[in-house]
């Protein structure tokens, strides 16, 4: 019912990141996510949100066929949070964007978002 072209805006408007299930907070801080309880990260692009770790977010993006980033979603420029948008995180303060990887692209914000180390298995993914 809608134009090609308002039903493709709707769809990039509508892939954002779903909250991560599977996840345990370790005792020493780092985060385990469980691959099978998150389908979105079968493929390179995917990404799920894990919010409230330590009173922060992360994003965990598919980054190729064998590995995994972890980003800290707090913008680089004044700690606003972020929100994805398509392809993208925008920071809702002051509209700075990077990509799902966390690598700046329009400013205020001059820097990378903080990547997180990660660790992966076939069937886990640690972080921090």
């Amino acid at each position: 019912h809608y134009p090609l072209r308002r039903q493709r805006q709707m769809c990039i408007r509508d892939r954002s990141a779903v909250a991560a299930g599977g996840v345990k907070v370790l005792a020493n801080g780092k985060v385990e996510v469980t691959l099978k309880s998150n389908p979105a990260l079968k493929k390179v692009g995917g990404v799920v949100r894990i919010d409230d770790v330590k009173g922060r977010s992360i994003a965990l993006v598919r980054s190729s066929a064998t590995a995994y980033t972890a980003v800290n979603l707090l913008c680089t420029h004044q700690g606003g949070e972020l929100v994805q948008t398509g392809n993208q995180w925008q920071c809702q303060v002051h509209q700075a964007t990077f990509t799902l990887a966390g690598k700046n692209i329009v400013g205020p914000a001059t820097t990378a978002l903080k990547q997180l180390p990660v660790k992966a298995t076939a069937s886990v993914v640690t972080i921090g």
